[in-house]
């Protein structure tokens, strides 16, 4: 597996740091990576116009551009969700203002080995799904799409209505039998009648979830806690 990677922190210690752990982890979990490394998040932001990274560690606090800010930057203006981000910081209760950017993990300084293969282990079971697709039925034909495009599936008079980060399909499958074939791939069952990609996920409230395409869907009352319980476990994953 190749991995352009980049690091995003003022502190050059903290830099070589990463590099030096990163490139000790490609030879154990055999992996190659190209590495980009940027001290403030402006000079991060303009690089992404020439050069797309699949991982990037982020500090937060960050000259010029902070980390949150480059988040936003690379969701919101640019639009790119399959970057994936592990902020770092040196201080805790990030997490609220990080969940619109949807990070991959928090990491907590000092770092160390262990953490930085944390999110490496993490990163590969990712990129592994965002490879895995999703076969569904129109009529005698069998269509395939990536895991990594779908945002929601919903259904309406046993019609499920696949909605992707291009468009949409619509066919005949039962939602038990669609939820078999994305779960534990990062998909929750909000609503008898609604699958999400957490992925792209914007905002979650007690009695429903935004989409980044702005569309809210309703949670069910009986799925409340449990999205609930899986929200925070999101909000507290850090080292």
């Amino acid at each position: 597996m190749d991995i352009k990677i980049a690091i995003c922190d003022d502190e050059n210690v903290i830099c070589t740091q990463v590099e030096s752990m990163l490139l000790e982890l490609s030879k154990e979990m055999e992996f190659e990576c190209e590495i980009g490394i940027y001290n403030d998040g402006e000079a991060l932001c303009n690089e992404l116009s020439r050069t797309v990274y699949e991982l990037i560690f982020l500090d937060i606090e960050l000259p010029k551009k902070n980390g949150v800010d480059v988040g936003k930057y690379i969701r919101e203006l640019i639009k790119n969700e399959t970057i994936q981000i592990a902020y770092i910081s040196a201080k805790e209760g990030y997490a609220m203002e990080l969940f619109d950017s949807r990070p991959i993990n928090f990491l907590v300084k000092p770092l160390c080995k262990d953490k930085i293969k944390k999110v490496m282990n993490k990163y590969m079971v990712l990129a592994k799904i965002e490879k895995e697709t999703f076969t569904y039925k129109k009529g005698y034909e069998y269509y395939k799409t990536y895991l990594s495009d779908i945002m929601y599936f919903e259904c309406k008079n046993k019609k499920v209505t696949m909605v992707t980060k291009d468009g949409s399909n619509q066919f005949y499958d039962s939602m038990d039998n669609v939820y078999s074939k994305v779960k534990g791939k990062r998909f929750w069952f909000i609503h008898k009648s609604i699958i999400v990609n957490y992925s792209y996920i914007k905002k979650i409230a007690y009695e429903e979830i935004t989409m980044i395409n702005d569309v809210v869907l309703p949670i069910s009352q009986s799925r409340r806690k449990a999205i609930r319980e899986m929200h925070m476990e999101v909000l507290k994953e850090k080292d």
